[in-house]
């Protein structure tokens, strides 16, 4: 035994010593109470469970196609690839012929040994496309037997790499590394490590997780630690731990390192976070930060489990500034951590602004389990939310329109390409011609809040009305609250389009509002349409224009309302609404009392208070990136150019219509009556053309008659002049 081997021998014993000494030594924390001083009943009860019968349809059917065995090919036809490939487009064989868009890479020839990854998802149709259609690079060869098809699935050929019929070729999983990764080598794309195609299984964890029965949350967290060392060192530089971070898609800002939600940004729904960080912070990643005294730089507080938790049970207490319900079961919770999930991320992504579906469009509680005219990717697919948002050291990619912080961006053509209609039709080729201009939500989001209302209007300047009737509108939802004013919600929703390129314009704490707003003062009564009417100050907005090659349409939800600005100073106020302890009477939630709320408010703000409010008119754009439907759900061509309504559809431009039915192509799109009847509020747009208005993008009318924004001439026959 060599000496260098008896010394890691010896730091590994001590290790587990020390550990097992630190874990004895630990004091026990006081058991939880009840009211009645009762020991508090601990809660295994999952709070968001799977629905009796809930299937996503698209992956049980990829994964029992997964599992179907295949007889063996014995004996191929041996031919040179150059001559295979010129026979098979001879053939016309090609995209047309993918009977499977999708497919998983799973089997009982490839998951045989450690079982350390999950199965690839493999898009079959976007591979066949980047490949031109040449079936062959990956279905070099064919079955001797003439009867057979062409193509037949690798598992024909490929099986168990120690079945004697089969003892020449190598065995299935080494025939997909080799054909993927050689390939993707070859046009330096895709990825070739494991992590790149495949998810991680997770560990078991619990015989791992040393704790005493009845831990404090830090404790739980020292335990993690303990392991994921390199894991709390990378948190604390995370946008979900300091609520502040790079905002470079923030024009005037690209260089800011200090905005986020935790500090310089605003919004009009909960309005602001400083002077409210108690009950704000229930949806942080961490436990105890209260007021601006919390340190940022203790690991110990880290709450690994509102996001690693798999049995559904953790919950935080809302207003504990982000510490856990003490009904939790900190230890059955902790032996079973995992990869994050609809569920974790949901918790606080689907409830954001103080409710179900409050501040995001595309975002509600419909998504733990949805069905697939909900979100085609969740709903059909299963897909988790990191499927798409990739982490690295716990950033996560992906930005969102409301707050400024960027650890990363991600778009559908990450996935689906800048070509993402993947067949070699007529209309395959004009929609690849549109991704260029239109985004890809703006055609396959064609409503938004379809699974549950949103809340599109939020009045702040009616709050305090503690004696107020509260009454429910169609949707079930509620029309005031005395803590918040008055509501407006809306489901299935057209969205409102606008040029985007990817930056937004934002107002930041201490930003001037509008030159002509005027706002109104507490005690003047506007009716709902004089507030309509009143001059608007966008807290966000898109960056775009007609003439910018880089701008694309974009659908947007605009979130409106009214809220307190200085009347002197011309800003937007920030009150302090939850109270710090029962002493505190300067919160609105405790004395109804704006004027201390807004002096405490801008104290902690570190902003000057004039003491004079009014109540101004605010939008904010919220740009839809999920509820994507099923691509029989897009809008069709007519529901956007009403030129294509009469007699004339494609054939302005293509004469030859032998192999295409003009008016079908144009026409096939989202069915509104379908929805209707499927109970969505879409009455308003059955036969509606002109669906994303293009007068209001700038174009002079129908693009097809005016011309697009870079060509000279209209395409086929212009408008009629009569």
């Amino acid at each position: 035994m060599t000496t260098k081997y008896i010394r890691q021998l010896v730091a590994t014993l001590v290790m587990i010593l020390g550990t097992a000494v630190c874990v004895l030594a630990a004091p026990a924390p006081a058991p939880a109470t009840n009211a009645g001083g009762e020991p508090m009943v601990k809660s295994r009860k999952d709070r968001t469970p799977m629905p009796e019968g809930w299937t996503p349809a698209d992956q049980v059917k990829a994964e029992e196609e997964a599992q179907k065995m295949y007889p063996f090919v014995e004996d191929v036809f041996m031919e040179d690839l150059p001559l295979r490939q010129q026979r098979l487009r001879k053939l016309g064989l090609g995209l047309k012929d993918v009977k499977r868009s999708y497919i998983l890479l799973d089997s009982p020839y490839v998951d045989t040994y450690e079982r350390k990854y999950e199965p690839v998802r493999f898009m079959h149709a976007k591979h066949a496309a980047a490949l031109d259609g040449d079936c062959a690079a990956c279905h070099h060869f064919r079955p001797a037997d003439k009867s057979s098809p062409e193509a037949v699935a690798c598992r024909a050929c490929h099986q168990d790499n120690r079945q004697e019929d089969g003892k020449e070729r190598i065995g299935l999983k080494a025939a997909y590394h080799m054909q993927c990764m050689n390939c993707h080598e070859k046009m330096k794309q895709g990825p070739v490590s494991c992590e790149g195609c495949h998810a991680k299984r997770p560990t078991d964890h619990r015989e791992l997780v040393k704790i005493p029965e009845n831990p404090t949350p830090q404790q739980v967290t020292r335990e993690c630690l303990r392991c994921h060392e390199q894991a709390g060192e990378d948190m604390l530089t995370t946008a979900h731990w300091l609520w502040r971070g790079p905002s470079p898609y923030t024009v005037e800002h690209r260089k800011s390192v200090m905005s986020g939600k935790g500090t310089t940004t605003l919004n009009n729904f909960c309005l602001s976070v400083i002077s409210n960080e108690k009950r704000c912070t229930s949806c942080h990643a961490g436990y105890g930060w209260k007021d601006n005294t919390f340190d940022f730089s203790n690991q110990e507080n880290m709450d690994c489990l509102v996001c690693h938790d798999t049995t559904g049970s953790y919950k935080k207490a809302p207003p504990a500034a982000g510490m856990p319900d003490p009904k939790v079961d900190m230890v059955y919770v902790a032996k079973n951590v995992g990869p994050t999930s609809r569920k974790t991320c949901g918790v606080c992504h689907f409830s954001g602004g103080g409710g179900d579906a409050v501040k995001h469009a595309d975002m509600s509680a419909q998504l733990y389990w949805p069905d697939r005219d909900c979100d085609v990717h969740m709903g059909g697919y299963d897909f988790q939310c990191v499927e798409c948002h990739k982490t690295r050291n716990h950033k996560i990619s992906g930005r969102s329109t409301s707050v400024p912080v960027s650890e990363g961006t991600r778009a559908c053509e990450d996935c689906h390409t800048s070509k993402p209609h993947y067949g070699d039709s007529l209309l395959d080729h004009h929609l690849n011609k549109h991704s260029e201009t239109v985004a890809c939500n703006t055609c396959h989001s064609p409503i938004y809040s379809k699974c549950a209302a949103t809340k599109t209007w939020w009045d702040w300047s009616t709050a305090g009305d503690k004696q107020r009737e509260v009454h429910k509108d169609k949707y079930g939802k509620p029309d005031y609250s005395w803590m918040k004013g008055d509501f407006r919600w809306q489901e299935a929703s057209k969205p409102v389009y606008a040029w985007f390129n990817g930056f937004m314009e934002r107002r930041l704490l201490g930003d001037l509002i509008e030159p002509a707003a005027k706002g109104f003062r507490t005690g003047e009564r506007l009716t709902p349409a004089q507030k309509d009417a009143m001059v608007v100050t966008d807290i966000t907005r898109p960056v775009g224009s007609l003439a910018d090659p880089r701008s694309k349409i974009t659908p947007f939800k605009i979130m409106a309302g009214i809220q307190p600005a200085d009347a002197k100073n011309r800003y937007l106020l920030v009150p302090h609404l939850f109270p710090y302890d029962k002493d505190d009477k300067a919160a609105f939630w405790k004395g109804t009392d704006w004027q201390a709320a807004f002096k405490e408010g801008m104290a902690k703000a570190n902003l000057p208070y004039s003491g004079e409010y009014m109540w101004v008119a605010t939008n904010m754009y919220w740009r839809i990136e999920h509820e994507v439907m099923p691509k029989e759900h897009a809008l069709s061509c007519v529901q956007c150019h009403q030129s294509l309504k009469g007699d004339k559809t494609c054939d302005r431009c293509h004469q030859d219509s032998r192999n295409a039915r003009f008016r079908e192509l144009t026409e096939k799109g989202a069915d509104f009556e379908l929805l209707r009847m499927m109970g969505r509020d879409v009455g308003g747009l059955i036969g509606k053309s002109d669906y994303i208005d293009f007068e209001k993008l700038g174009y002079k009318g129908d693009p097809i008659l005016y011309g697009g924004r870079f060509t000279k001439l209209p395409l086929g026959q212009g408008p009629d002049t009569k």
